[in-house]
């Protein structure tokens, strides 16, 4: 890819050579084209048996404080995806979730959020859960897997053949795709493109698929971006600054 990188690439790699300072639950990015910083909000609903408490990023400093307000909508929304259903109607819902950022250079933010979410049941735990948000600032526009994947046969292919290293591990063990979603390219490839169960995220040097369709479990596959730059949208990259 580096025989691709454009003037606009180039100028994204200077950006994401901005200083990055972090005061508490905030985070400033400082840069020649603006300042821009994050701060740390909640969610909170503990009305009868609910406890509820989502923490999510909101994003302050944008020229266009219009384009901020339907970002940062998007962000919360999107953080507080689980809150519905049986449960949360009988106010019988526990959903707890912080977040990292994985990745911020002002033109892309991805936001990963880990914690607990599930119906209270006497007796029962809550279920652990994962989630990811990835955000293209400049269009404002929530990215899923099919705005950046642009071959999903190989993707498909890279996921069944194991070049994707399981990541989260379970009693100190990571699994690999085969053992524990054994399935044909084209199944996978289908799957993929259904989205249904699948979260992504980067943090700028890996690509990390989420699965999060197992009864109390879910997993993580990453794998280097320089192995997938063929298969992820162009525009997408250069906005990461590759």
């Amino acid at each position: 890819m580096g025989n691709r990188k454009t003037v606009k690439g180039k100028i994204a790699i200077a950006l994401i050579s901005m200083v990055v300072l972090i005061f508490g639950n905030g985070l400033t990015v400082a840069g020649n084209w603006e300042e821009v910083s994050i701060i740390k909000k909640e969610y909170s609903n503990q009305r009868r048996h609910n406890e509820i408490q989502i923490f999510y990023p909101q994003i302050q400093g944008l020229d266009d404080e219009g384009k901020e307000k339907r970002i940062n909508y998007q962000i919360r929304k999107d953080a507080t995806k689980l809150i519905y259903g049986e449960p949360y109607a009988k106010n019988r819902l526990a959903c707890r979730l912080d977040y990292e950022i994985k990745f911020f250079n002002g033109e892309i933010i991805s936001v990963y959020y880990e914690g607990r979410c599930g119906g209270i049941t006497r007796g029962r735990g809550i279920p652990p859960v994962i989630l990811a948000t990835n955000m293209d600032i400049e269009s404002g526009k929530l990215l899923k897997l099919n705005d950046i994947i642009t071959n999903f046969d190989t993707l498909a292919e890279l996921l069944v053949e194991d070049k994707f290293e399981g990541i989260t591990k379970w009693e100190g063990v990571a699994g690999t795709f085969s053992q524990g979603y054994g399935d044909t390219k084209e199944g996978m490839e289908e799957w993929l493109k259904g989205g249904k169960g699948l979260g992504w995220y980067t943090d700028g040097s890996k690509f990390v698929i989420m699965i999060t369709t197992k009864y109390w479990s879910y997993d993580e596959f990453a794998i280097d971006l320089s192995e997938v730059e063929d298969i992820l949208d162009r525009e997408f990259l250069e906005k990461l600054g590759r």
